[in-house]
């Protein structure tokens, strides 16, 4: 175990009435850490909602709020139990502290250093406890640090989780690194996505969530097939891209004073076609590359991309995704995705 404090996992039975109003970075003040919140509805098992694994993703919370608000004196449909995550960094609109684990890399037990962190049991505590009264479905809410349409992702490509994912979007992504998300963990136990909605705090996005959980709140079975099958776009995302540790990155095309250099709207080449010797970025220093890794953590840049003097081009036809213009963004987690299509076959 780390030298941080302990860490507690707060069950309540139902949401303070604070909850309701309160902004965001001001959840602490609510939830004292990370809390299961569990309530009952006409049916059972529970739909499990988790929100807020990364602090400056504010559209779950958002929408729960919106959507609760409508059952203060009535009773929910179906029993909920709500995962309330990183209210710590919530506080200072940050992903994680920078003592933190990503709240969405522990929930498939120690780390690459084998080290057993307080989060990682703190994620073991959750999985027990919602899987003991059984789950209906799975649902993680997230945002986007740039543009991307909103789309869910699957961890395990299975009717349910298909399905399910497509009553949120028509885009659905399957992927199964990086390891320790939750909706691959809660992928053993039942149907389980995470839903992507845009950019934090967007109208619509908070509107389409809220929608989604109504939805699902309201089914009494998931969805044998979805009414928009063969309307459904099924990416498989086949590597992930990072700057160097310490690397200068900037998002304009000078690259005078940095490392790499992107384009200021690169989030805008997200889920578009993108030809093969396509420019996607330019190198200001000769001595670094890119890493590229495929889902076995295999370094695959070399597949990928080239370098023709300052310019990085692709060596094939991809589909980006979750490429992002925030700097910490990129060095806390990654600066995107490659992704190709992937045939449905059946449903």
């Amino acid at each position: 175990m780390n030298g941080r404090f302990n860490m507690i996992l707060h069950i309540m039975d139902q949401l303070p009435n604070a909850f309701f109003n309160v902004e965001v970075h001001e959840l602490e003040e609510v939830f004292s850490g990370p809390s299961l919140v569990r309530l009952k509805g006409k049916v059972n098992p529970p739909l499990f909602v988790a929100t807020l694994l990364h602090g400056n993703e504010t559209t779950g919370i958002l929408a729960l709020q919106k959507l609760l608000k409508q059952y203060v004196d009535k009773e929910l449909p179906r029993s909920l139990t709500l995962f309330i995550g990183n209210v710590e960094a919530a506080k200072f609109h940050q992903r994680k502290m920078p003592d933190q684990p990503d709240y969405n890399r522990i929930w498939s037990g120690p780390n690459s250093s084998h080290e057993t962190l307080q989060e990682h049991v703190l994620a073991e505590k959750v999985m027990t406890t919602v899987s003991r009264e059984g789950i209906f479905a799975t649902i993680d809410i997230h945002n986007t640090s740039g543009w991307n349409p909103h789309h869910a992702c699957v961890n395990v490509l299975n009717k349910g989780n298909i399905n399910l994912g497509g009553l949120f979007a028509q885009n659905l992504v399957y992927f199964t690194r990086p390891r320790g998300v939750l909706a691959k963990a809660f992928a053993e136990i039942g149907p389980a996505v995470t839903i992507e909605a845009g950019l934090p705090g967007d109208l619509f996005g908070v509107e389409h969530v809220v929608s989604f959980i109504s939805r699902c709140l309201d089914l009494s079975s998931i969805p044998e097939s979805v009414d928009n099958i063969c309307e459904l776009n099924l990416y498989h995302s086949v590597a992930r891209l990072k700057v160097p540790s310490n690397s200068r990155v900037g998002f304009d095309r000078e690259c005078n004073s940095t490392d790499f250099c992107f384009m200021s709207d690169l989030d805008a080449l997200n889920f578009s076609e993108l030809p093969e010797n396509a420019v996607i970025g330019w190198r200001g220093n000769p001595n670094l590359k890119l890493s590229v890794k495929d889902e076995s953590g295999r370094e695959v840049g070399e597949s990928f991309i080239y370098y023709e003097k300052e310019e990085i081009r692709l060596k094939r036809p991809v589909v980006p995704s979750m490429f992002t213009t925030d700097v910490q963004i990129v060095h806390q987690d990654c600066l995107g995705y490659f992704m190709e299509r992937y045939a449905l076959t059946g449903n």
